[in-house]
């Protein structure tokens, strides 16, 4: 089960330098955030304050990035911070960085996103045939009670990045409003190189998270150039944080902060 705080500190680190909050992934889940190895600065997880929810939340993907900007100003009042996360952690990073940057009030400031395999969640046309999602290979340690809510969980945040695409659509970039004309700060993406086990009946379609896995996971139809350096893991979507991958996911999470913070 998710721990109490939120954010929690997951890693103290070095206390003086710029920290990281992890954003969730769509599960609403911060676990595999737990599976990191030293990073060597302070490292804040958020989870899905609604996961338990049984009625959907409204609002879409904004209303998180307003509350986890209140949850970031409890942690860190002043000063430089680092966002991001795994997959729609990524995502959730890049508005909260917009959100704030437009704040003229704000005294916080991001200065860079870490997107663990973060997708731009463009899935293909309707007629796009997907191969069917390995429930039981991805949720494998999942427990049980957990299962439901975490799927649950998946099915709304897809829709709301349905929606966070119809805004940040890079055909319509000249027609723009709000956040999504704005540039986020630097990132850096963590791209995972290798496809998710699907079904041998799934014949040639893909899992969703690999529609565009060729093809910088999507972030060429952004309106936004933004991405400083992007960076492969040899290791599927779902087996980013596993025994034999952990080490360089790490290492790469941790070169990501050394890039994007000037301390």
């Amino acid at each position: 089960m998710e721990r109490n705080d939120n954010p929690a500190l997951i890693q103290k680190g070095d206390g003086t330098r710029t920290p990281l909050f992890l954003l969730h992934d769509a599960g609403g889940t911060v676990f595999s955030y737990y599976k990191l190895e030293a990073i060597g600065r302070p490292i804040y997880a958020i989870h899905n304050p609604w996961l338990k929810h049984e009625e959907r939340w409204d609002g879409g993907a904004i209303k998180f990035v307003h509350e986890y900007i209140k949850m970031i100003k409890k942690i860190v009042s002043t000063g430089e911070i680092l966002v991001g996360g795994w997959s729609l952690g990524g995502q959730l990073g890049i508005d909260i960085a917009r959100v704030l940057a437009q704040d003229s009030l704000s005294k916080i400031r991001v200065v860079g996103i870490v997107m663990i395999d973060t997708l731009y969640p463009y899935w293909g046309p309707p007629e796009t045939v997907h191969a069917e999602f390995p429930v039981d290979f991805v949720l494998k340690n999942c427990p049980p009670e957990l299962k439901a809510d975490v799927l649950r969980c998946m099915k709304w945040s897809k829709e709301d990045s349905d929606e966070w695409v119809a805004r940040n659509w890079k055909p319509d970039s000249d027609k723009l409003q709000g956040i999504e004309a704005d540039k986020p700060p630097h990132a850096v993406l963590l791209l995972a190189t290798k496809y998710v086990p699907k079904d041998k009946t799934g014949g040639n379609a893909r899992v969703m998270v690999d529609h565009m896995r060729d093809a910088k996971v999507g972030w060429d139809l952004f309106p936004h150039q933004f991405i400083a350096a992007v960076w492969e893991i040899p290791a599927h979507h779902f087996g980013l944080f596993e025994k034999d991958t952990i080490q360089i996911t790490s290492n790469r999470v941790r070169m990501a902060c050394d890039l994007l913070a000037d301390d």
